[in-house]
């Protein structure tokens, strides 16, 4: 189970959901992916900005519907990927036992490279391995996070979209190679 979290849950995870579930597509094993928002936007679609720019990707939109993080979310999640450094801190503050499973999702992929691909390892110690290559901190870069692109013109959403997808398909190479 890999959970994306963001704000609302209505623009950056519900793309990077929808990103990783096209790119798992037809890869064996059973891959689920879900997204959630650290404060919610009460059962709102994705914004059309963020369907837009899935579907000049060529990926289909789903059915979207925002929804709360709760702590439950985040123990049955094999692996959480937030959009920033906050969206992190965040999820442990909800629950402390996620904190070596939560990443921001370039800091995943980044360090990620770093550890190799998953091989024949489950993807929770996969995932293990990549914490361990953290600092101290377990602190990500600026550079791994992705903008919340709400309200801002359609260029923003393609911007973001692109470097999404970037750490998406590197994430997607390492967890099935």
């Amino acid at each position: 189970m890999i959970l994306v979290v963001c704000t609302g849950n209505i623009c950056r995870s519900p793309m990077v959901e929808a990103m990783l579930r096209h790119h798992l597509a037809g890869v064996p094993g059973v891959w689920q992916v879900a997204s959630a928002g650290t404060l919610g936007w009460g059962e709102a679609a994705m914004t059309e900005e963020s369907a837009e720019v899935l579907r000049e990707h060529g990926i289909a939109p789903h059915a979207h519907t925002s929804r709360k993080l709760t702590a439950e979310m985040l123990d049955e999640a094999d692996v959480v990927v937030g959009m920033t450094r906050e969206h992190v801190w965040g999820m442990t503050a909800r629950s402390a036992a996620v904190e070596p499973r939560a990443f921001v999702l370039g800091e995943l992929a980044r360090l990620g490279e770093k550890a190799g691909p998953r091989g024949e390892l489950t993807v929770r110690a996969w995932v293990a391995q990549v914490d361990g290559l953290r600092d101290a901190r377990r602190m990500a870069r600026a550079d791994d996070e992705l903008a919340d692109p709400l309200g801002e013109p359609i260029e923003t959403y393609r911007a973001l979209a692109d470097r999404a997808e970037g750490q998406v398909r590197r994430l997607v190479a390492l967890l099935t190679g």
